[in-house]
């Protein structure tokens, strides 16, 4: 989501300026609770970023050679080969 960081922090300004204002409780609430999701959004687009400077940095690949097959050993705690035996 590309919501400009600015546009974020005036909704902020504006729900917390309503909060300081009401004189309910329960809308108090309400405004706080705007806050917070505002919070998050703008936490969340951070590591959307980190996430994707990351996945751009290459990764080194494991090469699986096409010879012989292998058998992992597998340890005497184990009920078999596959994943799926319990």
């Amino acid at each position: 989501m590309n919501i400009p960081i600015t546009t974020i922090l005036t909704k902020m300004e504006e729900q917390l300026r309503q909060a300081r204002t009401t004189a309910s409780p329960q809308h108090l609430r309400e405004h706080i609770a705007v806050v917070r999701a505002l919070c998050d959004l703008v936490l969340e687009e951070g590591k959307e970023k980190e996430m994707s400077v990351a996945s751009s940095v290459e990764m080194p690949t494991l090469s699986i050679s096409q010879g012989k097959s292998e058998r992992i050993e597998i340890g005497d705690d184990a009920n078999g080969p596959s994943l799926f035996d319990f």
